[in-house]
């Protein structure tokens, strides 16, 4: 199976790339790191194509701000099983001291401070092949409520390495 996995340059998954690569071609899998600095927005959806990915994972929304020219999520048009990995509120630079933004949430028409960089497109219609798997029981309430329209919601109960293993051996069998 293909994964195509893509964080940050400064998150986690960057941090443990050699730990997820092992964990993953254990099980066979082939895979594919795209990883961004931040700040980067460039488009990377034909470099997503062209691994032909079965499984899609981000980290902490890495990519949402790529939207088509309707202004839907860009991700909506891979065709494969997603799994976006929430690891918490932190921004990606881990500057705890940055602003949060706040903007209108569409989905329940309040202001709301967003805590996760891309937050905003949560709001958006999603694909149904997206699971929103979170590493804090928190954060994965604070979604369900805010934003009721996410196609799944998973808590973490064990590592979110270990969580993903999991998931995607649902996906392969």
């Amino acid at each position: 199976m293909n994964i195509v996995i893509i964080g940050s340059t400064a998150g986690q998954f960057h941090k443990d790339r050699s730990l997820i690569e092992e964990e993953l071609r254990r099980d066979g899998h082939m895979i594919f790191f795209i990883f961004r600095k931040p700040g980067d927005e460039h488009n990377i959806m034909n470099e997503i194509r062209s691994y032909e990915p079965d499984v899609l994972i981000t980290e902490d929304l890495e990519g949402f701000e790529m939207c088509t020219l309707t202004d839907a999520v860009s991700y909506n048009l891979i065709h494969c099983r997603q799994f976006h990995v929430i690891r918490s509120g932190v921004p990606h630079n881990g500057d705890l001291s940055k602003e949060k933004s706040t903007y209108r949430n569409t989905s329940g028409g309040r202001d709301h401070e967003e805590s996760l960089p891309n937050e905003r497109y949560l709001g958006k219609q999603l694909s149904l092949v997206m699971t929103f798997v979170c590493t804090d029981e928190g954060m994965a309430k604070r979604l369900a409520a805010e934003y009721p329209d996410l196609p799944e919601i998973v808590k973490c109960n064990d590592t979110y390495l270990t969580e993903l293993c999991k998931l995607i051996r649902t996906v392969s069998s």
